[in-house]
């Protein structure tokens, strides 16, 4: 039976009704629901945690947990986050990887970046001694950014007086030094940066790939996006959950049900409804209509909370042209997602290491430097290596309840074009071909696969309502974080619309795993009420 010809339920009323049940959704209904309101999140997918909900997605391998998006978290274990809602009570436990990230060459060479920072230089000692000083030398000026981001991530911009975050952040700075490398990373694209730090190319390109999957590689200013370089060696470290980062998101609506709030999936929210310039409830595609007392929490794309959840006319000409210059893979660079189950153990072929240790249990990435800079090139013209570099994680070989006994779920993932020439029917298939080809030249055992999911960025704008393939919805570029996310004059959660509150990863303090964007929301919104 079709959407329109359900019969639609019940209209209800909540205090509050968050639209999207991932991770931001859910902490806001968490946050709202604990403070007494009552409250609804409606999440258009069969399961909870958006990108970041880990699942069986295979009824040809059940046991087989997938993680389509998110697979670390990186920035939630080190905020209060996971405390001040209590998660490790609704089943949450994290486990930090000692060596999350590395790079794997053609003849299985690898260069490891472990938690420990003297093993870190050690293993990047090997490759280039000049660059083990620089690593060393740009860890303080990367710490420094990691804490002004710890810092400023839970606080309500509105709690800071105008000019505090300025000063907040240059009190973190402990020396001249440091200001001056900041300098240089804040004012460089992260291509540049990386090839005027480093010498070797297994450093330059390992950082700059690493450094795509937070922004655009190209962006001026963009330099921070290395920043994960001090993220791996500041406490808590790199943390994944038991079984899958769909976990998190268990525990998020566990909390959020414990008091009392009404967590709905398949409910797909069509339209907001807003009377008098307020957000008064929203529409379902069944026909349902549910009403809210005191406001909206979008916990979605910018570019969809003023766009295709409001009627013609709501927003004014001003508000439409900020969100038509969001920019969302500005670049063109957006991520190819391919997802394994096999029935046998996979390894890197060639990756044997005199120390022993075991390279499954790191996420490898591979590619030159020159080769990403190939395909950044090719990528804003549509197009593609026939192998572009990859990057590759078995996730059960740190994390054996992901599948059974002897089996294995392998996470891949590829940079390729947001929008390819020919458009997405034409090239999934192709690109699907080429991230393979790469992937074969280093993992076996993939004879063994029992089924696949193929993501790419045209099925995350499809299913996901991701802009651009962009897993942030807007570049995390230095003009649009801090007030002026997602842009000038939409910042701070509350829009030009009454009691209609942006909760997703285009607000404050923006995308990854952090569940801030939603808990800074509801209590923007408990505030106001």
């Amino acid at each position: 039976m079709s959407p329109a010809a359900r019969t639609p339920a019940a209209s209800a009323t909540y205090d509050y009704v968050v639209v999207g049940g991932g991770h931001n959704g859910l902490s806001a209904a968490c946050t709202l629901a604990e403070a007494g309101s009552s409250v609804v999140v409606l999440e258009r997918r069969p399961i909870v945690g958006g990108l970041s909900a880990s699942h069986a997605y295979l009824p040809e391998a059940p046991e087989h947990v997938l993680s389509l998006g998110a697979m670390d978290d990186m920035f939630m274990s080190c905020t209060s986050i996971i405390d001040d809602l209590d998660l490790r009570a609704h089943g949450l436990r994290t486990s930090p990887v000692e060596a999350p990230y590395g790079w794997l060459g053609p003849e299985g060479e690898t260069l490891l970046l472990f938690s420990d920072l003297g093993r870190t230089l050690d293993e990047v000692r090997r490759f280039s001694p000049a660059d083990a000083r620089a690593y060393a030398e740009l860890q303080p000026a990367l710490a420094w950014i990691f804490d002004a981001l710890r810092t400023v991530m839970p606080r309500q911009l509105s709690d800071l007086p105008k000019g505090e975050i300025g000063k907040l952040l240059l009190r973190l700075a402990p020396s001249k030094a440091v200001r001056r490398r900041l300098g240089q990373i804040m004012s460089s694209n992260l291509v540049d940066l990386m090839a005027d730090v480093f010498e070797s190319d297994q450093m330059r390109s390992l950082a700059t790939y690493w450094g795509s999957m937070i922004g655009p590689i190209d962006a001026d200013g963009g330099g921070f996006y290395c920043v994960g370089l001090a993220a791996v060696h500041q406490a808590p470290g790199v943390q994944r959950p038991r079984g899958g980062m769909g976990t998190i998101m268990g525990a998020l609506a566990s909390k959020a049900r414990s008091h009392g709030a009404d967590v709905r999936v398949d409910a797909d929210v069509v339209n907001v409804v807003v009377s008098g310039n307020r957000a008064t409830g929203v529409r379902l595609a069944d026909g349902t209509a549910i009403s809210a007392r005191r406001g909206v929490l979008a916990a979605v794309a910018p570019q969809l909370m003023y766009g295709g959840l409001l009627e013609e006319g709501v927003v004014d000409s001003a508000t439409r042209a900020k969100v038509a210059t969001m920019p969302a893979s500005g670049n063109n660079m957006a991520t190819f997602k391919i997802d394994l189950a096999l029935s046998g153990r996979a390894r890197f072929a060639k990756a044997d290491r005199p120390d022993g240790f075991d390279v499954r249990r790191t996420s490898l990435m591979t590619g030159t430097f020159d080769e990403q800079l190939q395909q950044l090139a090719l990528v804003r013209r549509g197009e593609s290596l026939p192998s572009p570099p990859v990057y590759m994680a078995v996730l059960s070989a740190s994390d054996d309840s992901l599948a059974p006994p002897g089996q294995e779920v392998v996470y891949l993932a590829s940079n390729v074009p947001a929008q390819p020439a020919g458009g997405w029917d034409l090239a999934k298939p192709a690109l699907s071909k080429a991230v393979m080809s790469s992937v074969t030249q280093h993992l076996d055992g993939l004879e063994t696969e029992i089924g696949r999911v193929e993501t790419s960025p045209g099925d995350l704008m499809e299913l996901w309502n991701v802009p651009n393939g962009s897993y942030f919805h807007v570049d995390m570029t230095p003009l649009r974080l801090l007030g002026n996310r997602p842009a000038p004059g939409l910042g701070g959660y509350a829009g030009p619309i009454e009691g209609y509150l942006h909760a997703g990863a285009g607000s404050h303090p923006g995308g990854g795993v952090s569940g801030w964007p939603g808990r800074l929301a509801a209590q923007t919104a408990l505030r106001g009420r």
